[in-house]
């Protein structure tokens, strides 16, 4: 496995070592990565009932909740925004590298801040600064590699339903997730999300109308009028011919509309 970086600054490739000494003077020589979570995820998939879920599924459930930043810091997070926190690890098994990434403090997350905050620990608080075994030079924690999680049969990572089900990872120690752009290029759209983008293409309206449509009866009309506020003129119209329809046929015949 290789030692030596690569020219530039692309990611460490795989097997590169580093050297840095604990606190209690302990010298440590370790292959590091960057492991992530994203906010909200972890409940999910402790929960019993969600052993054995396809990632999809466990996707659409986490995601009603995606707003829940925006809803609690509406001045600092954007609707479906959520926050991602990340870990220092070691690829190799029993190695006990297990630590808050340095740089990833976000003001945002703590609109009141008290000295606890201020002196959370972090990879640093607890080990020197990182140098590369053979070069010696400082580690860019920007190049380091971003561990996949997984959600399928042979292997349940928590939240790794989110990278199973859309193909997305964050890049290293990115602070936040757009969970509106992650399922609209992934094609996990929801209207629970709908009502958290702003104005949606064409297909989108076309996909939402026709969602409210085969759920409109019993749906709680404050979400009803905020979703259809979502489509246009045209879209609108075709919604409401498709209820007018409906309404036809569980009357039995036009009479109703007067």
């Amino acid at each position: 496995m290789s030692n030596t970086t690569t020219a530039g600054v692309q990611p460490y490739p795989p097997g590169t070592r580093w050297i840095f000494r604990s606190k209690n003077g302990y010298v440590h020589t370790e292959e590091l990565a960057l492991s992530w979570l994203v906010g909200g995820a972890e409940p999910i998939c402790e929960d019993p009932s969600a052993e054995g879920q396809p990632a999809d599924v466990l996707w659409r459930y986490w995601a009603k909740d995606a707003n829940h930043y925006h809803e609690r810091w509406p001045q600092a997070f954007r609707p479906g925004e959520v926050h991602i926190s990340w870990r220092v690890v070691s690829p190799t098994p029993d190695s006990g590298v297990f630590e808050g990434a340095p740089y990833t403090r976000d003001p945002r997350h703590l609109p009141r801040q008290s000295q606890v905050d201020e002196e959370q620990d972090d990879f640093l608080t607890h080990y020197s600064f990182p140098t590369h075994a053979v070069s010696g030079e400082r580690l860019n924690w920007l190049r380091l590699p971003v561990l996949d999680r997984a959600w399928r049969e042979d292997r349940e990572d928590v939240g790794g339903f989110v990278q199973e089900a859309s193909g997305w990872k964050p890049s290293p120690l990115q602070l936040a997730m757009d969970v509106v752009q992650v399922a609209r290029c992934s094609g996990l759209w929801t209207p629970e999300l709908a009502l958290m983008s702003g104005d949606l293409d064409d297909g989108e309206q076309y996909a939402l109308g026709n969602w409210l449509a085969e759920h409109q009866e019993g749906m709680d009309s404050d979400v009803f009028d905020a979703l259809y506020a979502k489509l246009g003129k045209h879209h609108q119209r075709d919604l409401d011919d498709s209820i007018s329809d409906w309404a036809d046929s569980a009357v039995g015949d036009a009479s109703w509309r007067g």
